[in-house]
């Protein structure tokens, strides 16, 4: 698993989660956003993603799938059936943010 794409597209997700008017995704650098984070070494990132693959994995999606643009009502279905798992996208963003601004 690229734990780098994941990360992508985890926090692609979550900003999908909240777009309005005032964000737009292409303000942010979600590649190096993530590489950055990945780079970190941050354990709050590595458990994010574990948390998000292994229930990814248990509702049957594939895993491959986690490294492509996150999509569809099965997606949707798991993050809010889960709410948990919102919580560890939020993690991931918070990392993703404090590594950039450093």
């Amino acid at each position: 698993m690229n734990h780098t794409r994941i990360t992508a597209e985890a926090l692609r997700y979550r900003l999908n989660l909240v777009r309005g008017p005032l964000i737009d995704d292409g303000d942010w650098d979600l590649d190096r956003m993530a590489n950055q984070s990945v780079t970190a070494a941050d354990p709050t990132v590595d458990g994010a993603i574990r948390r998000i693959a292994t229930a990814w994995t248990r509702a049957g999606l594939d895993p491959h799938e986690l490294c492509r643009p996150w999509s569809g009502p099965a997606v949707d279905r798991l993050f809010t059936e889960n709410p948990e798992l919102v919580d560890a996208l939020d993690d991931i963003v918070r990392v993703a943010t404090r590594s950039l601004a450093a």
